[in-house]
């Protein structure tokens, strides 16, 4: 079968699976895996133990182990009280709230956490405090949102380890802690910039000093704090070998070489298990996403179908061949943007269109950290569109009725308008 053929089956898979899975509410990843293992097996040749060893499994160890750990926290109610705890110090001055519950999404999100995870803990507690201040409910909704990217490409998160996973068998994979950092990075000025432009929208700083109804919360409980410090214990263990290392401290360079996150994490996790600080059954059903970890699968299985048979690098050479060097960042962040509505960010979008960058690279010479950085702002800014997953998120968790309804149109808006600044940051260069 020829690469064009197979480019023409990969984009109906694709298609077929997005579309079918979002109407049938079928994962996504099933129909794909069962269309690439047609399009595989009995299209291309390719053995049935090839097909299933392109089953991304390191992965999906990764988000267990990452899962699995932080859903305690979640769990136990550790993260929230720590949100609580802070609103509290800072009830008296509300225009800075917004920016307190900011930070929060983002150490959330910095804690391993998926990037919706603040959804669940703040969007109630924002809501109401942007009630009782006279601020608009969207306001507090988008500044939650944005705040998780500050913290959403950790090189220990959940998105970078989905990112990890394509990196380590593309050309550039002696590279991939450097664009996972520089990732990071990227992600933290979009985030920044995107809370700046919505605080001056919505005039952030007329809040209202109406805080009485915040109550000083209880302190922390024993199971939480034992909780709080596995979590710190993980930063430091994933941070400090890892900075010394990097400044020519050898031991400690080994050291970071052997602190696999995953296994860290499922360290800690049987260590919290051991303590008990919540119920281990319930970690697994309610905090592990198995859904997500099947629409990963799949995906990744059909992009791999599809790059055996040379339908990626066919498509990179064209984008590289006809599109100006200049546009071919915004072109990533615009198309991982829209892609990003009615798919998954992190685990269908993202590995999707890493996949690309090899080839545009090497036919355009645009920069392939900023393509991979670009890709991975682009699926996140959209994602407060009601069709996508943060923006389903918060939809879910605003209680009012009347809020919800008020929301829809003004979430796609949004999207629209984030996803446009995002490729404006992609153009003038922040992302290299």
């Amino acid at each position: 079968m020829t690469a064009e053929m197979v480019l023409i089956w990969f984009l109906i898979g694709m298609v077929a699976s997005i579309g079918l899975g979002n109407k049938m509410k079928v994962n996504i990843g099933l129909i794909a895996m069962v269309f690439g293992y047609f399009l595989a097996v009995f299209g291309m040749g390719i053995k049935t133990s090839a097909y299933i060893n392109m089953f991304p499994t390191k992965i999906t160890f990764t988000i267990i182990g990452i899962c699995w750990l932080f859903g305690y926290a979640n769990e136990n109610g550790t993260l929230r009280q720590i949100t609580l705890l802070l609103v509290y110090k800072f009830r008296n001055l509300p225009s800075i709230l917004p920016w307190v519950f900011f930070f929060i999404s983002g150490v959330i999100c910095m804690t391993g956490a998926s990037p919706y995870a603040p959804n669940a803990v703040l969007m109630p507690i924002i809501i109401s405090v942007c009630l009782a201040t006279g601020l608009s409910p969207l306001f507090g909704a988008l500044m939650v949102n944005m705040g998780a990217y500050i913290g959403s490409q950790v090189p220990w998160g959940q998105g970078a380890s989905i990112q990890r996973g394509v990196l380590e068998t593309s050309p550039y994979a002696e590279e991939m802690e450097s664009i996972i950092l520089g990732g990071q990075w990227s992600s933290m000025i979009f985030a920044i910039a995107a809370g700046v432009v919505i605080f001056v929208l919505f005039k952030g700083w007329k809040a209202k000093v109406a805080t009485d109804f915040v109550q000083k919360p209880e302190p922390m409980t024993a199971k939480q704090k034992q909780t709080l410090a596995l979590i710190l214990f993980l930063i430091v263990l994933m941070v400090i070998p890892a900075l010394l290392g990097s400044v020519g401290v050898k031991a400690a360079a080994a050291l970071s070489r052997k602190l696999d996150i995953s296994l860290v994490c499922v360290t800690l996790a049987a260590i919290a298990g051991i303590l008990k600080v919540a119920d281990d059954k319930v970690i697994v059903t309610r905090h592990i996403p198995w859904n997500t970890l099947m629409m990963l699968g799949g995906v990744s299985m059909l992009v791999g179908v599809a790059s055996e048979g040379g339908a990626i690098d066919l498509i990179g050479t064209w984008i590289g061949a006809n599109v100006n060097t200049a546009l071919v960042v915004p072109l990533f962040v615009l198309l991982s943007a829209f892609m990003s509505i009615f798919a998954a960010g992190s685990s269908v979008v993202v590995p999707t269109v890493f996949a690309l960058v090899p080839s545009v690279a090497a036919a355009s010479g645009a920069s392939y950290a900023a393509m991979y950085h670009g890709i991975a702002i682009g699926a996140n800014a959209s994602a407060v569109s009601p069709f996508s997953g943060g923006g389903a998120l918060t939809l879910a968790n605003i209680k009012q009725d009347d809020i919800r309804e008020k929301m829809f149109i003004p979430l796609i808006v949004s999207a629209a308008l984030l996803s446009v600044l995002a490729a404006l940051l992609g153009a003038v260069g922040l992302y290299n």
